[in-house]
């Protein structure tokens, strides 16, 4: 019950909220990035960010774009995946998809895991950026 909770919440956020999407650039696989820049925040000495992947094509599951929350320690550089939510459109568009979608990320982390990052990934390097715009 508490996990279908926080999950309407979660939903509730990411449409009412992230708006204001900055491109950030593609992975190897050929997604485009996005950072929103609007709800970059700052708390007990972490900042917490929501990025939107749009992929290159639909995947097995229907979906075209996913919206995930990170918590990152800026100063140790680690980073932790909080939640995501798949979507049937680009841009975090269209119908929210949430069966059969994997409890992992495209780069192997697994949610609420604490892990550093791959130097000159897109992960890393979108990690640095929000750090540099809050610190």
């Amino acid at each position: 019950m508490k996990n279908c909770f926080l999950s309407i919440i979660f939903l509730f956020y990411v449409s009412a909220h992230a708006n204001n999407w900055q491109e950030f650039g593609k992975d190897s696989n050929g997604h485009i990035h996005y950072v929103d820049m609007d709800n970059i925040e700052e708390g007990n000495g972490v900042l917490y960010y929501w990025s939107l992947m749009d992929f290159l094509e639909t995947t097995t599951l229907g979906t075209r774009s996913n919206v995930s929350k990170y918590k990152v320690d800026c100063t140790n550089e680690k980073q932790t995946w909080l939640s995501y939510v798949y979507f049937s459109e680009s841009m975090g568009k269209g119908k929210k998809i949430t069966s059969l979608v994997p409890v992992w990320n495209h780069y192997g982390s697994t949610l609420n895991e604490i892990r550093s990052l791959t130097p000159d990934s897109i992960e890393y390097r979108l990690m640095r950026f929000v750090c540099g715009k809050k610190m």
